[in-house]
């Protein structure tokens, strides 16, 4: 799978868009699979167990299957609109919100629990509200390799259509 494929990354003449988690959508579909297979595993297994171990693995897989459907219906479905016209950026879920002007936004790379990030966000509150636009990246080598093709296929266009000054190597 490429960069624009992961992110699905949209360049039309007006407008850019991407979906910073859509790489995340096939495997939260097998992890909803699983969940949905155990039901019938415990419906089986009812009478051979305990009721407080049913109580138990029945907690679980309230909390377990809680997770996917909000990575599912909430995470997953983002996207970013950098508006040509308008000279804006969209935050879209179910309702589209303007989150900042062009001239408002600014990048960074964001730290975080041993791997980094790049994140955009307005320029004299970077640090309170922040929006990540990439994976999660670490030092190896295969990381290094999706964080380069991130930059190229997805950050240096959102960067020349916005008009911020780039340090591209030569």
């Amino acid at each position: 799978m490429n960069t624009a494929d992961r992110y699905k990354f949209e360049e039309n003449g007006s407008e850019i868009t991407f979906m910073p988690n859509y790489h995340t959508l096939k495997t939260l579909i097998w992890w909803l699979a699983a969940g949905i297979v155990l039901v019938p595993i415990a419906w089986y297994l009812e009478n051979k167990v305990t009721e407080k171990v049913m109580v138990i693995a029945f907690a679980l897989w309230i909390v377990y299957m809680g997770y996917v459907l909000a990575d599912l219906l909430f995470r997953v479905p983002v996207k970013f609109i950098f508006d040509k016209r308008e000279k804006a950026i969209y935050r879209k879920l179910l309702l589209t919100k303007k989150i900042m002007d062009f001239d408002e936004m600014t990048y960074f790379i964001n730290e975080k629990n041993g791997g980094y990030y790049y994140a955009i966000a307005k320029k004299r509150n970077q640090f309170i509200k922040n929006y990540r636009i990439s994976n999660f990246f670490s030092g190896s080598k295969v990381s290094r390799e999706k964080e380069n093709e991130f930059i190229q296929n997805i950050l240096y266009p959102l960067l020349d259509t916005i008009n911020l000054p780039i340090n591209r190597p030569q």
